[in-house]
């Protein structure tokens, strides 16, 4: 004997299923849905069929590989898109009334940044949004951009390689500005030399930073033709400096890490590369329909720091 369900007309559905069934009317994936909402896939899932209960009828189904939406799925995502951007837009119309007067805004950040440029943006926003306060964490970028995707961040103020950033799925990448990389030796292995070609320094023992900075020394002495014999790693930029004026290791450090570290050490010098390297600084927030305040205020901060105190030169130069 068959039992038939009847649908639940209370309370059957709410924004966030109606998010997700237009997320997968796009998408046609349950992961990609997941990755553009910040929620797991099982939890896609679960919302999915707790509503398909709720309204006693199936909602999404198997095609190929991936998955579509059935007719009903189909008229609750379209529906939901309206439903959604009207929710969205309420939310914005009530934030911007609050606007930059009060509020937090939640940054995260890598360490030299942290020695620079936040500390110019806490003073810009004690004058001109001072009930606003800044609530922020320090990180390295993968760690940074995986607290924007799980949400507890606003926006991530990160580094990027020559193109090697990796966003999380919904975001997008303003850049603001570009630095120079320069290699640091002791005083006795730089001579009388003014600039370094990496390729002459390929039989020195190296220092390696961060993740990211170690792929990127990895890729640029991969491109002069050979691997780095790696015998230390720090990301502490003083304790790297250090390492390198004592000898017998050399380092590659981004021009902003030598300026939050405001002095080398005696016996240490900073070369130039031949030919240049570089590394892009900039904001990474979530895409959505309205901008959240917190974000706009970020920008508008960020925009308004002089780099060039630091080495910086902003991206458009």
């Amino acid at each position: 004997m068959n039992t038939i369900r009847s649908a639940d007309p209370l309370g059957s559905i709410d924004s966030t299923e109606l998010r997700i069934l237009h997320a997968l009317a796009l998408s046609g994936s349950l992961t990609a849905t997941a990755a553009q909402l910040g929620l797991s896939q099982p939890a896609v899932s679960q919302r999915i069929k707790r509503v398909e209960t709720r309204l006693a009828v199936p909602l999404i189904e198997r095609s190929g590989r991936g998955i579509r939406l059935t007719p009903a799925g189909r008229i609750l995502a379209e529906h939901g898109r309206t439903v959604v951007s009207e929710i969205d837009a309420a939310l914005a119309a009530i934030d911007d009334l609050r606007g930059e007067r009060a509020g937090t805004l939640r940054l995260v950040g890598f360490p030299s940044a942290s020695a620079t440029v936040v500390p110019a943006i806490m003073r810009t926003l004690a004058v001109q949004a001072p009930e606003v306060s800044l609530q922020y964490r320090e990180a390295e970028p993968p760690t940074a951009t995986e607290m924007l995707r799980d949400g507890e961040v606003d926006c991530a103020l990160v580094f990027d390689y020559e193109g090697a950033a990796e966003l999380p799925a919904g975001s997008a990448f303003m850049p603001l500005w570009r630095e120079e990389v320069s290699l640091v030796v002791s005083d006795e292995r730089a001579g009388d030399a003014t600039s370094a070609d990496l390729g002459e320094f390929s039989e020195e023992h190296w220092i390696a930073g961060c993740e990211k900075c170690r792929g990127h020394l990895l890729t640029a002495a991969g491109e002069a033709g050979f691997e780095p014999d790696i015998i230390q790693e720090t990301d502490n930029v003083p304790a790297m400096l250090a390492m390198a004026a004592a000898g017998g290791a050399v380092a590659l450090v981004p021009g902003l890490a030598l300026a939050a570290a405001r002095t080398l050490p005696e016996d240490a010098r900073a070369l130039p590369l031949a030919p240049p390297r570089y590394r892009t600084i900039g904001l990474v927030s979530m895409v959505t329909a309205n901008e959240s305040p917190q974000v706009k205020l970020a920008k508008r901060l960020l925009s308004e720091v002089d780099g060039s105190c630091w080495g910086l030169a902003p991206v458009d130069d």
